[in-house]
């Protein structure tokens, strides 16, 4: 649910998209368009039901009122006015009605729907001057109930509504004086409908922006709980899901998954020699380092817990994700955070596990993570500060066990 780039992945690292959002007015209900595209599909599917309702009963409405003035206008019952209840108003709603079940429908009811209300209301305005020649004016109020149904009822944006109702304003008036409507009753409905737009525009209005910043809000809430409040990057949480989910697309696509597990060395020695705070300004620094190098749709860096990140890189073969492990240790160490208890130089560094694999059947998104998780201390029994790179089968192997065995007359202890 959500404006997230292609493949529906947000930026690694990035602030929430909405966040510039929430600053603003709304002065003019849009917003940028990823995210306006995300509010529309959202707000569409959640209200789809009530929308096809509200429908059901505006078409039992129309039915009454024609039944209606079978009985009480008889002598205003004919094939023209007819034609212009059966078959434009009616059907538009009908029509309505049907595009909701349309594949896509958020995409294309607004677009159609839009069109459809506007001759709706032009078909109205049009009834109603055509009556009125017959000596029944007020029949110009089906136009203001027709303009509150097309503000509240039918599931249009205030943008769109606005324009369906001002273009049947205008029509009214244009066609008021082509039918040499009296002056005095011209600007007497005119009027009753103007005021009608702005009570129901400034309503609409309110209502849409109200909607906006609680569905703003909300997401802001769903970002944060997807987010590590420490190094503002993707939390576990959020990489299982996305590992899960590009696992799927791979295996579509036949694309190559690769998997970075990295650690901080010797991070317990460096919260132990200068203390938390800077501990916690080292996690930041590494993590923005790591979402620098996941920027495509599908790539994600995460926080995996503690010192431990996560890149992942879709559509990475071997080669260029141990490319982009060998940028991302020499943009660490050139941070140049000093760290007198490390492994290089005196400056922090990290140690990467890199693995790849095809999505197949008899593989899993979780055997990637075991493969990256054997080469990342297959790094660090190397001395650390360096990256280990693996491709081979994972299908029996275990977290925790790999080749990381204790070994006659000593352990492998990566910590």
């Amino acid at each position: 649910m959500s404006g997230a780039p292609a493949g529906g992945v947000e930026d690694a690292g990035a602030a929430p998209p909405m966040t510039p959002e929430m600053r603003r007015a709304f002065r003019w209900l849009r917003f940028e368009p990823a995210l306006e595209s995300a509010y529309r599909a959202e707000q569409f599917r959640e209200h789809v039901g009530v929308l096809r309702v509200n429908l059901l009963i505006v078409i039992a409405i129309v039915f009454a009122i024609v039944r209606i003035d079978h009985v009480v206008m008889p002598a205003v019952v004919g094939a023209i006015p007819n034609f212009a209840r059966y078959g434009v108003l009616i059907p538009t709603l009908m029509i309505g009605f049907a595009l909701t079940f349309v594949g896509q429908a958020w995409r294309w009811y607004p677009r159609i729907m839009n069109v459809l209300a506007c001759t709706a209301l032009l078909a109205i305005g049009w009834l109603s001057l055509w009556v009125g020649t017959m000596g029944q004016p007020a029949l110009y109020v089906r136009l203001i109930l027709g303009t509150i149904v097309v503000y509240f009822v039918v599931g249009l944006s205030f943008r769109a509504a606005l324009t369906a109702c001002l273009g049947a304003l205008v029509f009214y008036a244009w066609a008021a004086a082509y039918w040499s409507v009296s002056p005095l009753q011209l600007v007497h409905v005119l009027a009753m409908l103007a005021f009608t737009n702005v009570i129901c525009a400034t309503g609409a209005y309110r209502l849409e922006r109200a909607n906006r910043l609680a569905w703003l809000e909300a997401r802001q809430l769903f970002e944060h709980a997807l987010h590590d409040g420490l190094t503002g990057i993707f939390n576990r949480r959020r990489f299982d899901d996305h590992l899960e989910r590009v696992w799927q697309q791979g295996m579509r696509e036949r694309r190559p998954v690769s998997l970075l597990f990295a650690d901080i060395d010797h991070f317990k020695k460096y919260n132990d020699r200068y203390g938390h705070q800077a501990g916690d300004e080292a996690l930041k620094t590494v993590a923005a380092v790591l979402a620098r190098h996941a920027r495509r749709p599908f790539d994600l860096a995460a926080r995996f817990g503690g010192e431990e990140f996560a890149v992942l890189l879709y559509d990475a073969p071997s080669r260029e994700a141990s490319r982009i492990a060998g940028e991302i240790l020499a943009e660490v160490r050139a941070q140049a955070l000093v760290h007198e208890d490390g492994v290089s130089g005196g400056v922090l560094t990290i140690s990467i596990g890199v693995a790849t694999a095809v999505p197949q059947t008899r593989r899993s998104a979780a055997g990637l993570l075991q493969l990256a998780d054997q080469a990342l201390y297959s790094a660090k029994d190397a001395g650390r500060d360096q990256a280990r790179s693996l491709e081979e089968e994972y299908e029996h192997m275990k977290t925790g066990y790999f080749h990381r065995r204790v070994v006659q007359g000593g352990s492998a202890d990566g910590q």
